[in-house]
């Protein structure tokens, strides 16, 4: 666990939000006993501890244990030929009922939000809504330093249940509530921000207006702003187009993480998957576009 820790640690030096920090070293911690657990229930501890070794021991500090570990599964994973059947043919079909299961067991295990009691929301969408909220702060720390009082919220059609009702309002940043000067009513940003909820586990969270993955932004108010209001129908059939968007993202990273697991393990099934990985990404982009919409490659990097 000692290598494992290491890695955690430099995989977190970039990020800069302390909560985002402390989530993401619970959440790997978490991530990597899942992974370990599975390759031992698979292997068995010597082979698996091995090959912990061979792949984690670093080359200029350890090199004389890596090497010593390589041997040692060399000679542990030796076979016996069946007569008449060439090496690579019994190492093929070997690696397909043996090792391919597993890493696709593996590839389905994904580093999970620590405190998402559900068990749905990943690491990854813990870290978006993250920054998302850390930005929305930022922001309104800088209208509140540049002297704006009143502010008015965008408007998006497939905008969430949540934040629905509090779109393209006016609001005020210093607490009070009244009317503009061109006849709009506004209350105080609190009002609309401070929806707080329990989970089950009994964490509270502040999640109304600007609160996680919220994609709404604010703009200095001038007299005269309108912002359109939306159907309520073309706001379900727009959240709809946004669900497929986030399913058609999940499918390029899954077909990714497939490829990567099985690059140096079985190159046919690896050309497959990332063959799928790269329809898939095509899918997404022309579903995209189709429907006027921003696709995004960060959603479906697999760093």
């Amino acid at each position: 666990m000692e290598q494992v820790e290491r890695i955690i640690q430099e995989s977190i030096t970039q990020l800069q939000i302390n909560d985002l920090k402390i989530a993401a070293v619970r959440s790997l911690k978490q991530f990597a006993i899942r992974q370990y657990n599975i390759m031992v229930r698979e292997f068995g501890l010597p082979s698996v501890f091995l090959l912990l070794m061979a792949t984690l021991a670093n080359d200029e500090e350890e090199p004389v244990k890596r090497l010593q570990a390589q041997n040692e599964l060399n000679k542990r994973f030796e076979f016996e030929l069946p007569v008449g059947v060439p090496l690579q043919t019994f190492a093929k079909t070997y690696i397909e009922q043996n090792v391919t299961p597993v890493l696709d067991e593996l590839a389905k295990v994904n580093a999970l939000d620590p405190d998402d009691v559900s068990g749905r929301n990943s690491l990854r969408n813990r870290a978006e809504m993250e920054v998302r909220y850390n930005e929305h702060l930022n922001s309104i720390e800088e209208l509140r330093a540049s002297g704006h009082k009143l502010v008015i919220c965008s408007v998006h059609s497939d905008c969430s249940e949540r934040c629905s009702h509090w779109q393209g309002r006016v609001y005020s940043l210093d607490g009070t509530s009244g009317t503009t000067s061109d006849g709009k009513s506004y209350i105080p940003l609190e009002v609309a921000t401070d929806v707080y909820y329990t989970t089950r586990a009994g964490r509270v969270y502040k999640n109304g207006l600007l609160g996680f993955n919220c994609r709404h932004h604010l703009i200095p108010y001038q007299p005269g702003y309108k912002l359109p209001v939306v159907n309520p129908n073309v706001e379900i059939q727009q959240r709809l187009i946004t669900q497929k968007q986030r399913q058609l993202e999940r499918n390029v990273r899954a077909w990714k993480t497939r490829a990567i697991e099985l690059k140096d393990i079985n190159r046919e099934e690896y050309l497959k998957a990332r063959r799928k990985a790269i329809e898939w990404n095509k899918r997404y982009i022309a579903y995209s576009r189709e429907h006027n919409r921003a696709y995004y490659p960060s959603r479906t990097k697999i760093i």
